[in-house]
Order: C-alpha cells, then structure tokens, then sequence
C-alpha cells in the first residue's frame, strides 16, 4: 500500500497551480469549521478511478470563481455559456497535477473523470454525498475556496 500525504499533495497542487494560472495565492486556514464554507457560491465535482478512487469537491466563493474565470479568460467575463468550461479546465489542471504525481509515486495509473459543475445551492445529489476525507480551507484576496477529497486505493 502506498503511503502518501494526500492533503500535502492537493494542497501543493491547487497552490502552485492557481499561482501559475491566475497569478493568486492561496493561503491555508486551519481551525474553521467546513460548515461555515458552504453559502451561496460554485461547486466542482471530479472523480479518478484505477489505483486511486477519489471525489473531489471544490466550493469556490462567489468573488473567487469569477476572479478564476475572469483571468483564464483573458481578463475577461466569459460568456454565461463559457463560464463553467473555465473552472473545469482549472479544477482538471488542479487535480491532474495531484493524480500525475500519485500515479508517478505508486507507478500505477488513475485517470479523471469529467468535471460537474453546480451553481449556487443546487443540489449535487447522492452521488457526491461525501462523509470524512481529507479537508483544504483557503483564503485569498478575493474570496474563499474549501476543497474534499475522499479517497481509497484500489489494494485497500
């Protein structure tokens, strides 16, 4: 069985990834309850399977979602059309930098799933139902992100 610090590895990965894509830095807050993250904002939700099964849910405040989606775009508001496809893209950049460096430590292979995107308070369903895991909290300039990861190896 591989043993890993898995908040290490996504909390490097979704550190150094939104420093590079949106020029931001993420700052770690410790002792706040989870609850207090969930309001009105935007969720990403992504799976891996193969020697690591995980979900992955992100919650990004509303000033931060834009703040992403904007700089990915140039600078810009995309389309309400495009919007979505923006934060995808950083929660797949994210993450497969996680997985990239699990799979390189295990020598075995995950793949990711496609990115679910929820607005506002709409409900994620069953599905995504997470209980336990490891928790990231974070805070920036221009908002808050809280990040779940719940995870298994494929051995365990």
């Amino acid at each position: 069985m591989l043993s890993v610090d898995m908040e290490k590895i996504f909390d490097e990965a979704f550190c150094n990834v939104t420093k590079k894509l949106v020029n931001l830095e993420l700052k770690k807050i410790c002792g706040v309850k989870e609850e207090s993250f969930f309001a009105e904002g935007y969720r990403e939700a992504i799976e891996t399977h193969g020697y690591l099964n995980a979900k992955i849910i992100c919650w990004f405040s509303d000033g931060l979602f834009h703040y992403i989606t904007d700089m990915m775009n140039g600078g810009t508001t995309p389309s309400e059309e495009e919007i979505s496809l923006f934060l995808n893209e950083y929660i797949n950049i994210a993450c497969g930098y996680a997985v990239s460096k699990l799979n390189d430590m295990a020598g075995h292979s995950s793949r990711l799933s496609i990115p679910y995107f929820f607005k506002g308070l709409e409900k994620m369903g069953e599905k995504w139902e997470i209980y336990g895991g490891k928790s990231l909290l974070y805070h920036t300039e221009v908002g808050k992100l809280y990040i779940l990861v719940k995870y298994s190896f494929q051995n365990e």
